[in-house]
């Protein structure tokens, strides 16, 4: 019997993945577990192996196919098996009509075939279908990307980016308002804002080096960036840090440390252990808002940015609170060197309750960051600069280093962040409380 080779799910949140590579051709002998074809995700890009033996047939994928989860892309058989015919399509029931409307015609019936048929025609996924719902978009209208012509979410916020933004009469409450300033009484106004789709603004006129297809990985997370700016409101906060003592901490444990795990203690770690500490302090920083509900996070899973050939990976640090300083340098070293060979797991990718990003070794000095959804707050992190402050009435030089905190205005407001903020400082200047 025929083994289906389809798009697998690899994580829980996936309703798509992006085709790379075929590993074997049509006709080749394959085993269970071999590797079989590449697939792109918002993560990372992933090897999928044979799910039985056989020869390969029916291949039915290529390179930058958008393809669902569980969709079949090709087969295994037996030698010598032909294979399956696909099944015959469901035929379109019409449900009886109650008694009072028994009179129907044959033409009135005709047209109700057709018209459930048409609907029937429309191929989107899940989330593409809610999407579009929620915009008050009609499927009908999109021209879908996806094999068969399938319908996904980036059709449909594309389409509604392109549409003209239609009059919409003014509420009630500011009515009255907007009567006084025209002058002349009359409410409820409309009010027309222009829009020039993008598709309309020209290009510059210059010579092109190369055009490169915004698709796998750097596709969705333009998507998720995008939904993430444009959905959540970011409040930002700043405030500078004063790294002397941890730098005194870190020259401290510098060496019993790499004796323990091999290697060496990170910034970036400290402030992993730090973020840890605090974070049970302000829940509502470690949360998810979630179908009209803010779910707050016992465990705390951080994720730390990591750019990898042009790609953002977040590899995830799982039970971050329950860690010791030297579990996780040994933790990020592992992570990091396998997201950077690109053999970070999917469950290894996800899940995150909270995320740091570091730019200091940049020469960043301050940045705000996007929102990874559905966390609630991501941290920025700059360079340390000596700077000169007053202390003790004498002006010095000390390694200041500025954090933002960037959270969803939904969940958490500016006392919260300004207080997580606070509190973050305090033990980043006085670091031995993290031991």
């Amino acid at each position: 019997m025929a083994t289906e080779v389809i798009m697998p799910k690899v994580d829980m949140v996936m309703e798509t993945g992006t085709f790379v590579e075929w590993l074997k051709q049509e006709g080749d002998r394959v085993n269970k577990g071999d590797p079989l074809f590449i697939i792109s995700t918002d993560k990372a890009n992933i090897e999928i192996e044979s799910p039985g033996d056989g020869v390969l047939a029916g291949l039915n994928a290529k390179i930058n196919d958008v393809i669902p989860v569980t969709e079949v892309i090709a087969y295994i058989l037996a030698p010598g098996e032909a294979l399956p015919t696909k099944a015959a399509p469901q035929p379109v029931v019409v449900a009886s009509a109650p008694p009072a409307a028994q009179t129907a015609t044959v033409v009135d019936l005709a047209a109700a075939v057709v018209e459930a048929t048409e609907s029937d025609k429309v191929r989107a996924t899940p989330l593409a279908r809610r999407i579009a719902h929620e915009l008050g978009v009609d499927l009908k209208q999109i021209v879908g990307h996806g094999p068969l012509g399938r319908i996904h979410k980036a059709d449909v916020l594309a389409y509604q980016k392109s549409q003209p933004v239609v009059a919409h009469p003014i509420e009630p409450v500011a009515a009255p308002l907007a009567a006084a300033a025209d002058g002349n009484g009359s409410a409820p106004r409309t009010v027309q804002t222009p829009v020039t789709p993008s598709a309309s603004i020209p290009l510059p006129d210059a010579r092109r080096k190369q055009v490169v297809p915004v698709t796998g990985a750097r596709k969705i997370i333009s998507e998720r960036m995008a939904y993430s700016a444009f959905t959540a409101p970011h409040i930002n906060l700043s405030l500078r840090v004063d790294m002397t003592e941890a730098i005194r901490l870190r020259e401290r444990v510098l060496e019993p440390i790499k004796v323990q795990t091999g290697q060496r203690v990170s910034y970036t770690a400290i402030l992993v252990r730090a973020v840890a500490t605090v974070l049970p302090r302000h829940p509502y920083l470690n949360a998810s808002l979630s179908d009209g509900n803010i779910i707050l996070w016992d465990d705390i899973h951080l994720g730390i940015a990591t750019s990898v050939e042009e790609n953002l990976i977040v590899p995830v640090i799982r039970e971050a609170q329950s860690k010791s300083l030297g579990q996780i340098v040994s933790s990020m070293a592992d992570l990091t060197d396998r997201a950077r060979n690109r053999r970070l797991t999917p469950s290894e990718m996800t899940g995150s309750t909270f995320t740091i990003s570091n730019l200091g070794m940049f020469g960043i000095e301050s940045f705000t960051a996007i929102i990874n959804p559905p966390e609630a707050a991501i941290l920025a992190v700059g360079k340390m600069v000596d700077t000169p402050v007053a202390h003790e009435g004498q002006m010095v030089l000390r390694p200041l280093m500025e954090i933002t905190a960037c959270a969803d205005h939904r969940v958490a407001d500016g006392a919260t962040v300004a207080r997580f903020l606070a509190d973050l400082k305090n033990v980043l200047e006085n670091p031995y409380l993290l031991i």
